[in-house]
């Protein structure tokens, strides 16, 4: 049986490309716009882009300018903005316009997953009963009728009856979380470095990681103990995916963990001490770019060091 499509998805009118701030800012900026919904919906930041990534969101020429067009036509915020539907963030940020009023929202996100989370759950304990209960039906008539009158249930009960039990699961969730083992509910946070850590591996090529409770746990001690940032744990994940003795090293949130101070102290020995070339146009070529973007990501966790 297939895997079952987890991925986010984002809501884009059919009629974007006719939408008269659309036509204004050009198909480049339009690009660039439609890059930042899919990064907030992937990474769960409510609308928020920050601005050192705008480079990285399209390879067209001069993405600040880009940037500022969809900020003139009000597709695009600051951080510090007075629109009242929109969230607001600092001003080292982007915000998306109506970002929320059309995508999920990170807490609605894990709740979603929670709640399905929890209804395998429950699926999975019926099913283990139903086979328990066959099994005690070869030897026994009686607990094979009953069996048998079960399984003929209309398909409208057996949705009913799941239903009510997922609205029980809902009402009850601290119990149901307490009996599968979770201690909390899910965080935007832990779940949006653990994601970033499982796509990273399949953009390398590897299979997608199954994201446990052990992952979770580490992105949580990462964070709350080790006092990490979420933007530092983003940065050390670019900075070892993008590393040829780091990448098969760190294949598992509690590696990442493990291995962090070290590949911190790396960071620090390989910094270049000297500015790269650039070519005729102002620009640094392909290879020493891609080097200087990894090395700005990891510029919070250089920061420790020099602390």
């Amino acid at each position: 049986m297939a895997e079952k499509d987890r991925r986010t998805y984002v809501r884009v009118h059919d009629g974007l490309t006719d939408h008269p701030k659309i036509i204004e800012v050009g198909g480049e900026a339009a690009w660039l716009y439609i890059s930042a919904l899919c990064y907030s919906s992937r990474q769960l930041t409510d609308g928020l882009v920050p601005k050192r990534l705008i480079r990285r969101l399209t390879d067209l020429s001069n993405p600040e300018a880009l940037a500022s067009a969809l900020l003139r036509v009000g597709l695009l915020h600051e951080g510090e903005h007075d629109c009242s539907r929109c969230p607001v963030g600092g001003p080292d940020v982007y915000v998306v316009h109506d970002y929320l009023e059309h995508q999920r929202s990170a807490a609605e996100v894990a709740a979603l997953r929670e709640k399905r989370s929890a209804a395998g759950q429950r699926g999975g304990r019926r099913s283990g009963e139903s086979r328990r209960a066959a099994s005690k039906g070869e030897a026994n008539g009686e607990a094979l009728a009953s069996d048998l009158l079960k399984q003929t249930r209309t398909k409208t009960e057996a949705e009913t009856e799941t239903e009510t039990e997922v609205e029980e699961v809902l009402r009850t969730s601290s119990r149901a979380r307490r009996g599968a083992g979770h201690d909390e509910p899910p965080r935007a946070d832990v779940e949006r470095v653990c994601r970033a850590l499982a796509d990273a591996i399949e953009a390398n090529g590897s299979k997608r990681p199954t994201i446990t409770k052990q992952w979770r746990d580490s992105a949580r001690l990462l964070i709350d103990k080790d006092r990490r940032t979420v933007e530092q744990v983003l940065g050390a994940i670019e900075w070892s995916q993008n590393s040829d003795f780091w990448r098969p090293n760190v294949q598992s949130m509690p590696k990442l963990r493990k291995q962090y101070d070290q590949m911190r102290l790396q960071a620090m020995r390989d910094k270049p001490k000297a500015n790269l070339p650039a070519t005729a146009n102002g620009h640094l070529p392909g290879t020493d770019s891609r080097v200087a973007e990894h090395y700005d990501l990891m510029n919070e966790l250089l920061a420790e060091g020099s602390n």
